[in-house]
């Protein structure tokens, strides 16, 4: 889901409910594990598990048709899902995807192709098919999604249960918006008058280069410092910002030290005129991927991510439930 500050969150949190409910029939054969609400589903099949998510790139992309460019989106497509994957120590081995577009154009399909291709590479999955509809009476602009399949071990499922009082909780740092809010970031942008062609306000970059800056695809990362340290916890940073963080587990994450937002959430927000509360629950604010472990890993962890992708130590774990970040005076509940 996109997450946008400016959406009911209540009313989304009921709609969901609602549909879940909805959802009584269950095969007699084989057995979930786990239940609703993870970053990931899991299905038992007897030694191992197979994990199942979905997710697409949301209004993203409506930047990308305005300018004609996109050859990014597809990496958005892969990295929305596998990261979602990994969350539970599940490796992403396979994905299919589905684009619902107004007309066959053959650029926008190399474009898009490429992308996708290019996302599969860095996770390390194989697309193995898809599905594309042509339905110009019902989509105004060009809908990319995928679902992904990925394997784990069930002795190494991570699942948050083990998280306790005194954990560590680091961060890997995005490498900007990522693939969520745009529906604010658009109007915030189109609030300030920007054009998408024009330097952005503290970069050298364009704005469209600025906005379109791909996901981050932490597969690689998760899989290789699974297999040194013990991980009690993950969450994506997507859709609902760091709120998914409790979704990990129902306790307190206090973030006392934060990754520094980088320029692009700084301008959304004066542009935007949003609270930080707001951006907060909505955008990642640098934090892309987040990890918790015990104190004793801490420093196996630390030099097991050297040199990779930038991490920091964000905070910790304390008894009770919901997140605070005491720098910006930022509080939340829970994830809706």
């Amino acid at each position: 889901m996109e997450g946008d500050s400016v959406l009911d969150r209540k009313g989304q949190g009921n709609f969901v409910e609602s549909l879940l409910r909805q959802f009584k029939y269950k095969r007699e054969d084989f057995r979930v594990i786990g239940s609703f609400g993870g970053f990931t589903s899991l299905i038992d099949m007897g030694t191992f598990a197979l994990s199942f998510n979905t997710d697409n790139v949301g209004t993203k992309i409506m930047i990308a048709e305005d300018i004609g460019k996109l050859d990014t989106i597809g990496i958005d497509c892969i990295a929305m899902c596998v990261n979602d994957a990994i969350t539970a120590g599940s490796e992403p081995i396979a994905m299919v995807d589905y684009i619902q577009l107004r007309n066959a154009d053959p650029e926008m399909a190399r474009q898009i192709g490429n992308g996708l291709n290019v996302g599969a590479q860095i996770a390390n999955v194989t697309l193995v098919g898809g599905e594309t509809a042509i339905v110009p009476d019902l989509v105004n602009h060009v809908d990319l999604a995928g679902a992904a399949v990925g394997i784990v071990q069930k002795s190494q499922i991570i699942n948050g249960e083990g998280i306790s009082d005194g954990d560590i909780v680091f961060a890997l740092q995005s490498s900007g918006l990522h693939s969520n809010g745009f529906t604010s970031v658009r109007s915030a942008i189109k609030k300030a008058g920007l054009v998408y062609d024009d330097t952005f306000p503290g970069d050298s970059k364009k704005t469209y280069e600025v906005l379109l800056e791909p996901t981050r695809i932490y597969v690689r990362e998760v899989l290789d410092i699974m297999n040194i340290v013990n991980i009690k916890g993950m969450a994506n940073i997507t859709g609902g910002g760091v709120r998914n963080i409790v979704r990990m587990k129902d306790m307190a994450y206090v973030l006392d030290n934060p990754f520094e937002p980088q320029n692009v959430f700084n301008r959304i927000q004066e542009f935007g005129g949003y609270s930080m509360q707001q951006m907060f629950e909505t955008f990642n604010m640098g934090m892309g991927f987040v990890i918790v472990i015990d104190e004793e890993s801490k420093v196996d962890f630390m030099n097991a991510m050297r040199g990779r992708v930038p991490v920091r130590e964000i905070g910790h774990v304390e008894k009770g439930i919901g997140i605070s970040i005491p720098k910006y005076e930022v509080s939340f509940q829970g994830y809706y």
